[in-house]
């Protein structure tokens, strides 16, 4: 049985070029990471070497790769193909994909095409939340099942999942391959557009510091799937100013049971 991973996600280190969100991770004590790939910003010319050379000198093992949006039309566009390339490239477990397309039918069809690039190799799993195209649990089943592919799953985020107002699935259940984990305030639960944005980004606790459920708390540290620690907090960049401190701070405040 591969062993579940407790993963420092590339949100909590927004000031880090992707080659250092490895090093990052393992000098805190993580022994994965998540990864961003942007090529609009941070992903050049010789960055999946330089990541490559970083996972190979820390051993990391990677959650995931982020973020691919679905958009535009029915086929997996260049960027979304560069994703993929590259999680497979990396060895990384799941790819992160965020609706914001306006065409539903498309969408599936999109998101169909880029699970048959990931073939196998990558499990492709949508997020819901509030600020998607696809905001529940429930709307997030009915579009996996819409496009029946035995690479498609399910990310749950704690946060995401609150702000629905659903229960937890049965995450031993092959459509959750991983799940995203943070505490927060019970204010995020009733906000929309920019203010849930601005939540989802820059108020999220360590678990056990925010007014989540506790059952919910314990269930993750208990978890036996894949865990990444989406712990974007602006407390703890302007605290930890350092991503490395402020890695060792998550790693430290979120303990695995």
């Amino acid at each position: 049985m591969t062993t579940p991973l407790w993963a420092l996600a590339a949100g909590c280190v927004p000031d880090a070029a992707p080659w250092d969100i490895p090093r990052i991770a393992a000098a805190s004590g993580f022994r994965s990471s998540g990864m961003w790939v942007d090529p609009k910003t941070t992903w050049g010319r010789d960055a999946l070497s330089k990541t490559q050379q970083a996972l190979t000198e820390t051993g990391i093992a990677l959650v995931d790769v982020e973020v691919a949006w679905l958009e535009k039309n029915n086929r997996a566009t260049d960027i979304q193909k560069l994703i993929v390339d590259v999680g497979l490239a990396l060895g990384a477990r799941n790819l992160l994909v965020v609706s914001r397309h306006e065409d539903y039918n498309a969408s599936i069809e999109q998101f169909r095409d880029v699970c048959d690039r990931a073939g196998n190799g990558l499990r492709v799993c949508l997020e819901f939340g509030e600020f998607t195209q696809i905001k529940s649990l429930q709307a997030a089943n009915a579009f996996i099942n819409a496009v029946d592919h035995p690479s498609a799953g399910i990310l749950i985020d704690l946060m995401h999942i609150a702000r629905s107002k659903e229960p937890l699935p049965d995450l031993t259940a092959s459509r959750f391959p991983y799940l995203q984990a943070c505490d927060f305030l019970q204010s995020s639960t009733s906000m929309t557009g920019r203010d849930y944005i601005q939540a989802a980004v820059d108020d999220r606790y360590c678990l056990g510091e925010g007014e989540a459920d506790a059952t919910r708390m314990n269930l993750v540290r208990h978890a036996s799937i894949d865990v990444s620690l989406e712990i974007r907090s602006r407390a703890l960049r302007e605290a930890f100013p350092d991503p490395i401190q402020r890695a060792q701070a998550i790693f430290n405040r979120c303990v695995r049971e």
